[in-house]
């Protein structure tokens, strides 16, 4: 998945990798926070990082960039326009 801007290169990662697992296993639709809560899970479980933190403002950034690299999978997160007026706070 290409760099979002703010989220470390691991997070966006294992966010595309989650992502895709799930649509392989038949999911049309999913939670991008559920993905992140995940993402906390590996590494403060999986990999003993007990100090990890990541923010849930990155989610809806992460979940647009996976539906624009992945258009085989419309909808698969649902997307919301910001309070800001925009699709991105990255823009």
């Amino acid at each position: 998945m290409r760099r979002v801007h703010g989220v470390p290169r691991d997070v966006t990662e294992l966010f595309d990798h989650f992502a895709q697992q799930l649509a392989r296993a038949g999911f049309t639709r999913y939670s991008a926070r559920a993905i992140l809560h995940r993402i906390r899970w590996h590494h403060h479980v999986e990999r003993g990082n007990r100090t990890f933190k990541c923010n849930n403002l990155w989610t809806p950034r992460m979940a647009r960039a996976w539906l624009a690299e992945n258009p085989q999978y419309p909808g698969f997160f649902e997307t919301r326009a910001s309070p800001g007026g925009g699709h991105d706070n990255d823009e």
